[in-house]
């Protein structure tokens, strides 16, 4: 359905001499890729407004738009599967951050922030079939998501320096951070998964 809609933008833009017919396949992927980000984001928006973490999901697409597409990370082999891993992190990040008690949040987030940059700095960017990388767009990639994860990593730790009553955006921020080199370590170990599977 997804890929027939984008047929359909593609073949309108097409007639209407927007776009060059031999670009047609790169402009299908890219609105693919536009209507599933945007159907996903007021998802979790909408999601976010009816359980009263509207600032929460802010924070975690914010964070997600800032830092991983310069990563990389878990790639679904569908749209659908890619809804539903996003739906799902971000559920599993509320829950985490209304289950752990607050005084140990601090310490967490700054548990998490620290192996966030190590597997950052060690493996980003990960690259995907479905989304190929030159060697040049990976090494520019790496410093990109080097920069990012450090600074977005600052933000948590001086805002709870500066304003520790605002522990839970801070927490979110951490835990997003952490989500997203998760998703890089799935990302390997389905790799490895698949060259085993190979031999």
């Amino acid at each position: 359905m997804l890929h027939k809609l984008a047929e359909d933008i593609s073949l309108y833009l097409i007639t209407n001499k927007i776009i060059d017919i031999e670009e047609r396949d790169i402009y299908i992927y890219g609105i693919e890729l536009l209507i599933s980000t945007l159907l996903t984001s007021i998802s979790i928006l909408i999601l976010a407004f009816f359980i009263g973490e509207l600032v929460s999901a802010v924070i975690f697409l914010l964070i997600h738009f800032l830092l991983k597409s310069y990563t990389g990370g878990y790639h679904a082999n569908y749209y659908y599967q890619c809804y539903i891993y996003s739906i799902l992190n971000f559920i599993i990040l509320i829950i985490a951050k209304t289950r752990i008690l607050l005084a140990y949040k601090p310490v967490v987030a700054l548990a998490l922030l620290v192996i966030s940059i190590m597997i950052i700095f060690k493996y980003a960017p990960v690259t995907n079939k479905n989304n190929p990388k030159t060697e040049e767009e990976i090494s520019r990639n790496k410093k990109i998501a080097r920069k990012r994860v450090l600074l977005l990593s600052l933000i948590p730790i001086l805002g709870y320096v500066v304003k520790a009553e605002l522990i839970d955006i801070w927490f979110m921020m951490a835990l997003t951070i952490f989500s997203i080199a998760y998703s890089i370590v799935i990302n390997i170990f389905m790799k490895r998964k698949e060259q085993i599977q190979e031999q």
